[in-house]
This record gives C-alpha cells, sequence and structure tokens, in this order.
C-alpha cells in the first residue's frame, strides 16, 4: 500500500478540527445575493479545462458584477488565456511544494463559494477549505474529503451525473447558477489566428487547402489509436483525395510519435506537434476541415470552436465524454466498451482503418457540400 503522510496528516488534522465543531457551511445557508468574488476550479487535464468552460460561463451570467476568478493547472490554464468570462486566473499544480503559495493566495482573495468542476484530489478540497471559503461545492462528492463539502448529501457519482458538461452544469447549479447551456465557450482571438496562419503559411499551407487534422496522441496510453493505423489512414486519404494535407497535432512530449507517423506518411503529411502554445490551439483548430481523434482535450476544443470530428472511442464511454450537441458535426466511431477494455494490449486498434477512412471522406463530401 502506498503511503502518504502528508495526505494523511492533512486528513487527520481537518478530521479532528470538524469534530470540534469546524464545519462547512450547508448548501441551504447559500445566499448567491451575497457573491461578491467566486472562485471557478479547474486544475486537470486539457479537455477538463474546456468542459469547465460550460460551468464558468454559467456562473458568469448568474453573477455579472462578481468577481469570477479561475483556479487553473499551469500546464492547462493557457487555453483560457484572455477569456472574457474570468477577471483573474490563479495556477496551482496540485503539488504539495505549490500547496502553501496556493493557499496563501487563496486567503488573500478571500472568495464567498467555490465551485470545483475538477480539481485534483485529495489535496484540493482540503486547501480550499484550509483557504476560508464559507462555501464549497464540489461534484462528485464520494471522497473522503466530503465532510468538507456544502453539499456533503446526497452523494452523487460519475454515474448518477453522466456527461462531464452536465456534471459541470450540475456543480454551477449548487453554486446558484442555473443553466442548460452545455457548450464550452472557447473564445479565437484574432492573434491566435494570425499565429496559425503564419505557422501554416511557413509549411506552404494556403488559406484553402484542405486540411485534416490527426490528434494522433492522448493522455493515456490505452486511448490512442495505433501508430501504423494513422499512417494507414492518412495514405489512404492522401490517395483518395490528391491536394489534401494532413496536419499532425501533439504536445512536445507527444514530438517523437507525431514525427514517425509523419514519416510514415510521406509528404502529404504537416507535422506541427509542439509548435504552438495552448493559447494558440484553438484557433490552429478552428482552421480544419475535419480533426480525427481520440477521447483527447482536442476533440474537446474542436467540438467547443466548431470543427467536425472523427471521434475513436474504444477504451472511454463516449456517453460521458463524447459530443453532446452540434451532433450533426461529429462522427463517433466505437469499440465495444466497458471498463476491462482499457486492459487490453491495444484497445483501440478495434476500430478500423477503413471505417475511420470512410466516415473522414464523408465528412470532407459534407463540408464541401454544406460547409458543415
Amino acid at each position: 500500500m502506498r503511503v502518504q503522510p502528508l495526505t494523511d496528516l492533512l486528513y487527520l488534522g481537518l478530521r479532528t478540527a470538524h469534530a470540534l465543531g469546524r464545519r462547512p457551511r450547508p448548501a441551504a445557508n447559500f445566499a448567491p445575493s451575497a457573491v461578491r468574488t467566486l472562485l471557478a476550479v479547474s486544475t486537470t487535464a486539457l479537455g477538463d479545462t474546456a468542459m469547465s468552460t460550460a460551468g464558468i460561463h454559467a456562473l458568469r451570467a448568474r453573477y455579472p458584477e462578481a468577481r469570477l476568478v479561475a483556479l487553473l493547472h499551469p500546464a492547462t490554464g493557457r487555453l483560457l488565456d484572455g477569456h472574457p468570462d474570468i477577471d483573474k486566473r490563479i495556477f496551482y499544480s496540485g503539488r504539495y511544494g505549490d500547496f502553501a503559495r496556493t493557499l496563501r493566495a487563496l486567503r488573500r482573495l478571500r472568495p464567498d463559494a467555490a465551485a470545483v468542476f475538477h480539481g485534483n484530489e485529495p489535496q484540493m478540497t482540503p486547501l480550499l477549505s484550509l483557504a476560508g471559503i464559507p462555501f464549497i461545492f464540489k461534484l462528485p462528492n464520494t471522497s473522503r474529503n466530503r465532510f468538507l463539502l456544502s453539499n456533503a448529501e446526497p452523494r452523487l457519482t460519475w454515474q448518477d451525473l453522466g456527461h462531464g458538461l452536465r456534471q459541470r452544469l450540475a456543480v454551477a447549479h449548487l453554486a446558484g447558477a442555473n443553466s442548460d447551456d452545455l457548450r464550452m465557450h472557447l473564445p479565437v482571438h484574432d492573434a491566435a489566428r494570425e499565429a496559425a496562419r503564419t505557422v501554416l503559411t511557413a509549411h506552404g499551407l494556403a488559406k484553402d487547402t484542405p486540411l485534416v487534422g490527426l490528434q494522433t496522441g492522448a493522455s493515456e496510453p490505452h486511448r490512442t489509436w495505433p501508430e501504423r493505423h494513422y499512417i494507414a489512414l492518412g495514405r489512404t486519404l492522401a490517395a483518395s483525395r490528391p491536394g489534401l494535407r494532413l496536419m499532425l497535432t501533439g504536445s512536445l512530449a507527444e514530438a517523437a510519435r507525431c514525427r514517425r507517423i509523419a514519416e510514415g506518411i510521406g509528404e502529404a503529411a504537416v507535422d506541427l506537434a509542439g509548435t504552438l502554445g495552448l493559447d494558440r490551439l484553438p484557433a490552429l483548430i478552428e482552421r480544419l476541415d475535419i480533426l480525427v481523434t481520440g477521447d483527447t482535450g482536442p476533440m474537446h476544443v474542436a467540438i467547443a470552436v466548431g470543427t467536425p470530428t472523427v471521434c475513436l472511442f474504444g477504451a472511454s464511454d463516449p456517453a460521458g465524454a463524447g459530443p453532446l450537441y452540434d451532433l450533426d458535426r461529429h462522427t463517433v466511431l466505437t469499440a465495444p466498451w466497458d471498463a476491462t477494455a482499457r486492459t487490453l494490449p491495444e484497445p483501440m486498434s478495434r476500430i478500423g482503418v477503413d471505417a475511420v477512412a470512410a466516415a473522414v471522406l464523408a465528412r470532407l463530401d459534407r463540408r464541401a457540400a454544406t460547409g458543415t
């Protein structure tokens, strides 16, 4: 069993304080009219950050005059540079080495409430409690730190909440914001569009060059479609549509994988892995005609900016993370999934190249005919 002395010590200290009467304020006592400063928390992966914009937008609509501060992860928070719904950002890495600095920043901020859309545990809830935030709302609320939440009851799991976007709106609802707007809100700035155009022009791509994106990496290996499948797909598409270019997107950590795939596809491939920062990613994906992707952060970015997708789900459940709106823009291909699928050697390989190629070509035809 893994020993976590700091985590356990923090838990025991907060449990003792709770037993001595230091309790969170219950949700029933929450008064939206008293909110002056509100904290929105999303400190995990790229896709989680994109989905949290639905909840953040709901909070901004409910509290137009309040100061809305976002607590974000430094590796993914750049996605929300210049976001119109956010007044200030604080960054937290989720590490204990960053805990004290973040705690001081939150105490200076003195939020009236915190809405935890997606946060690092086991640190996040104790961090917010120690910061003295009177109302802390979080779903799911099944961890051992749930006694620190204003909504400790009833217990709700991910299965109860369904899709990640519905979970974001459920948290916003606890914080007084009633919204049924499931859309993510990722504005694309003119400066980002210009930066994307500059990079594409440098690679010989004109503004009317047909462009299919390949997001070949994922946050977890079992969510990645095999390299050989991407190579075969790229060759098939290039042979079927002369003039089509295949743009590989990815982080610096995925650069080696992207390079191998680009070399395998040949001259139709354009490898842009690690070329643009997250603040430019929405503009780059907006330029694509289609993005082929697994269950990834760039998939959520594409959905947010209106780029059609072919989404591959073989090791996760699209009911929890797949497209939820603008469904006519998105094709979802699946392999049989349950909780054991991710234990297979290559669960995503069960989605065949021919099926993906057919879906992409159909999407290209639709886009040429209708613009969507």
